[in-house]
């Protein structure tokens, strides 16, 4: 389609060209056509062009008719296939072929309308080019072109489009280019080369240069530079994340090495650790996703630190591995099963050991979790096997469950009748469940995982458990659940007598006082005075561990209301939710206990202990008949308040979850009654503080050696219930958009980037309430305070248990200044700081400055470096670890 003041031709030929023109320029002379244009059958030259030029101008055009030259003014333009041309002047030699484009000054003398070169992915712009279409090279003057985030700045620069001959790929050549990855108009650094070759897409070869800054050469030379562009991954080195001047370990760097894809789905790189006293690390870090299919990646990291300690002339060596694993399948892939987890694993601190971050320093838990589930289409039941872990690095305890196989059998209704021939029966309410699970269990530390005694000590077990149980309603109103629970549980290694002692081990027998009730005297003989743990192996051999109860329990809900017609507050709602039933089981066999001698001179005294102690599976034998009944109240309590902001009635939750529960055992000869538990949660100040409450109350007395008393309180001390402890605790976290929400009531929905201050004589201010937000709008502050208040035989005992105070958070104090908190805490227990880590940054641009600081730990970190991209292995580092720090700044 041809526009008026736009043409489009085939530029097959100056004639043609013009014969189109004078078309558009009626004053023109107009010139016939030679005979052989009017003939269908064209015979093209093999010089000319093979596709439309589409060329135009917003403000004028004009052809002359003499040199064969068309002048485009004002926002001109150039398109042939997939290469365009815009610039606000632009001049096209029809018989060469060839476009110049230009830009032109202002009224204030300054250039505007640049050209701008676009072919297919790859633009330019400069301040003048030259393009031949036929041969499809240019020069372009003062160029700035783009590869990634690479900006290379060209005095002069040729460009040579792909297809000729036989080049397939374009090619840029520049002289006295500055390549940088910053963006301003005089770039504060850059690589200053003489010479420069550039394959868009692929690469940027330089030769001789030198590094650049602020415009100032500087003593940095490079004799040539390969700098990969390529939007798509290829292999090639990893330059270092950090260089370091340790005391210790001497010079090193941190994260060097070799990166490569191994597929279009996958990746893989190579890192290494290097220091100058011999300290080395060596990693492998890859990453792989199948569209609609699954993610993850995975890390293996290996540290051997060698360290001098003070006054010692010997060296120090520590070891350690991480081993991190994530894998997530999309539920696209299978809808009926699923792979995937985590695995979290670390030797000897290792995170510690080589990070200072907060949260490397001071977490010490991890876990893994890695399964494989499926379930059966139509199917009751659904099969999982996987392993999990779990490890303390102040302990060094670790506990590995692999494999572990569950299989569970969902809720169904053996009685039931698929055809309906009347109302449904009792019975046909019967429901029955079933789980299985089998684990083998290693217990090790971090650092004996692979000795033979671990491996020859790990268990090995089964658990099976199966419920009856079947739901009908009593007067229309009282749930009533019936049930039987039988559970078996398979040993192949159990305890032996883990509980014994050596007359002859001083650890556990001493010299004690026996007191002879027969008569006045006392005689002072060895004795035990403590249990001695000697044997802890466990013994091979099948034992089942089983148990059968039954219960039934009945509930219902009932409901108060108090209303008001006028007022603030205009209903109470008070929901009471009883429970009582009753249960029974019986006493657990003798073959399920081992005994011990806790006395050299009563050859009676035997203790007996559970064969079933610190085993994978957690059970625990029972020598007392069961047969209690059971009752709990669990209380809601809510309120409806009239909010005068916009005349409407709003609800509150005053306490949520206050339960009230306890038992009596029938078949017990003493202490019948179970404690009385009492427990309840609310939220405060618009759900900033969570308060939770626990109380225990009991029948009993208390003996003068703590344990309790056979007679009740009431004949002892005339009162019903004697105070045993309460538990408190409040949760508190605290926002900027929490704190606004709780003084106007408006949550806020996002938080306002930060502005860049007024310039000087500007009437435009800030808000205040903006101001705040942009210094705190980044903080999140908690604490945790934890109160216990203990019922003795004398004095009651209260003590708190936890009163921490934590601010995490960063503040944008200007436009270009942050403070960081990675942690800031204050232990008022143990009255000192919890590991802060502080730290303040710079934008400068293309550069960033910032100052890390753990002053409990006495380690910091001082860096200047660009920005993270091509260049940000330029940097000036400067740092303390951990292994450099005897505590302190």
């Amino acid at each position: 389609m041809t526009l008026p003041g736009h043409a489009q031709d085939t530029l097959s030929n100056p004639i043609t060209i013009k014969s189109y023109l004078d078309s558009l320029f009626p004053d023109s002379v107009v010139h016939p056509l030679p005979p052989m244009l009017e003939h269908p059958e064209v015979i093209m030259s093999p010089d000319s062009i093979d596709a439309t030029v589409e060329y135009g101008s917003v403000d004028s055009n004009y052809l002359d008719n003499v040199t064969h030259k068309v002048y485009l003014f004002g926002d001109a333009y150039v398109r042939y296939k997939d290469l365009s041309l815009k610039a606000d002047y632009i001049v096209i030699d029809l018989d060469s072929t060839i476009a110049t484009a230009e830009g032109s000054l202002d009224s204030a003398g300054h250039l505007v309308g640049k050209p701008e070169f676009k072919m297919g992915d790859e633009s330019f712009s400069a301040e003048k080019m030259r393009y031949n279409f036929q041969q499809r090279k240019g020069i372009i003057y003062n160029a700035l072109t783009k590869e990634g985030d690479l900006l290379i700045h060209g005095e002069r620069t040729k460009f040579v489009a792909g297809g000729v001959g036989v080049q397939k790929d374009d090619i840029l050549y520049g002289k006295g280019a500055l390549i940088t990855t910053c963006d301003a108009e005089h770039p504060h650094f850059g690589i200053r080369a003489s010479k420069v070759k550039t394959i868009p897409d692929k690469l940027a070869v330089i030769g001789l240069s030198d590094f650049e800054l602020f415009g100032v050469p500087t003593p940095i030379v490079l004799p040539f530079g390969f700098y990969p562009v390529s939007e798509t991954r290829t292999a090639g080195l990893i330059l270092p994340r950090d260089y370091e001047r340790s005391p210790q370990l001497g010079f090193g760097m941190r994260d060097i090495g070799y990166y490569f894809p191994v597929k279009d789905w996958a990746d893989v790189k190579l890192l290494a650790d290097i220091y100058f006293n011999g300290t080395w690390g060596v990693g492998v870090n890859a990453n792989y996703a199948q569209k609609y299919k699954y993610r993850g990646n995975f890390a293996v990291r290996y540290s051997y630190r060698i360290t001098e300690q003070p006054n010692d002339y010997r060296n120090n060596i520590e070891k350690s591995f991480s081993i991190r694993m994530t894998h997530n399948q999309d539920p696209k892939s299978n809808p009926y099963q699923t792979i995937g987890g985590s695995i979290n694993i670390q030797s000897n601190d290792f995170e510690s050991l080589n990070y200072n971050d907060a949260q490397s320093a001071l977490t010490n838990t991890y876990s893994s979790n890695f399964n494989y589930s499926r379930i059966f289409p139509g199917k009751p039941y659904s099969l999982t096997a996987g392993m999990n872990h779990s490890q303390n690095t102040r302990s060094h305890q670790v506990t590995i469950n692999a494999p572990e196989l569950n299989f569970r059998l969902n809720r169904i209704y053996p009685f039931k009748s698929d055809k309906k021939l009347g109302p449904e029966q009792w019975y046909e309410k019967i429901a029955v469940q079933y789980a299985g699970s089998g684990r083998a269990q290693l217990l090790a530390t971090d650092t004996t995982l692979f000795d033979p005694i671990t491996w020859q000590n790990a268990q090995y077990g089964a658990q099976h458990k199966a419920n009856a149980s079947v739901n009908f309603n009593v007067l229309k109103y009282f749930n009533v659940t019936p049930s039987v629970d039988y559970g078996e549980t398979w040993f192949f290694k159990t305890r032996d007598a883990m509980f014994r002692f050596d007359p002859n081990d001083s650890d556990f027998v001493q010299n004690d006082t026996i007191f002879y009730p027969d008569s006045s005297g006392f005689v002072i003989v060895p004795d035990t005075v403590s249990y001695g743990v000697v044997d802890r192996n466990l013994k091979d051999g099948f034992v089942a561990f089983r148990s059968l109860s039954a219960s039934v329990n009945m509930n219902t809900q009932l409901f108060g209301t108090l209303q008001f017609s006028k007022g603030w507050l205009r209903g109470i709602r008070h929901v009471i939710k009883p429970s009582i039933g009753f249960s029974f089981a019986q006493p657990s066999p003798q073959s399920y206990y081992d005994t011990a001698y806790v006395s050299l001179q009563y050859p009676d005294s035997i203790r007996q202990f559970s064969r079933f102690d610190n085993l994978l599976y957690s059970v625990r034998p029972t020598d007392i008949k069961q047969a209690n009944l059971n009752y709990s109240f669990t209380n809601l309590f809510e309120a409806k308040y009239f909010s005068a902001k916009d005349s409407t009635e709003k609800k509150l939750k005053l306490f949520d979850n206050i339960s009230v529960g306890g038992s009596f055992n029938m078949a017990a000869k003493v202490n019948q009654f179970s404690p009385i538990n009492i427990s309840g949660n609310t939220r405060l100040f618009k759900g900033i503080t969570t308060v939770s409450v626990g109380a225990t109350y009991s029948f009993y007395g208390l003996q003068e050696d703590g344990r309790l008393s056979p007679d009740f309180y009431l004949e002892t001390n005339n009162k019903l219930l004697r105070f045993d402890n309460l538990r408190l605790r409040f949760s508190t976290r605290v926002t900027f958009d929490d704190i606004m929400k709780w003084i106007t009531g408006d949550p806020k929905t996002s938080t306002t980037p930060p502005q860049s201050g007024p310039s000087q004589g500007s009437n435009t201010v800030v808000p205040t309430a903006d101001r705040f937000e942009q210094l705190l709008g980044r903080f999140s502050i908690s604490h945790e305070l934890g109160i216990v208040q203990m019922g003795m035989t004398g004095p009651d005992e209260t003590r708190v248990t936890t009163n921490s105070i934590n601010m995490i958070g960063s503040m944008q104090v200007t436009p270009n200044w942050t403070i960081f908190f990675g942690n800031i805490g204050y232990d008022f227990l143990s009255k000192q700081l919890t590991y802060p880590d502080i730290g303040i940054s710079r934008d400068l641009h293309c550069w960033q400055m910032s100052f890390n600081w753990q002053p409990t730990r006495g380690t910091y970190a001082f860096n200047i470096s660009v920005k993270p991209g091509t260049f940000d292995f330029l940097k000036v580092p400067y740092k303390r670890g951990n292994y450099d720090s005897s505590g302190g700044f």
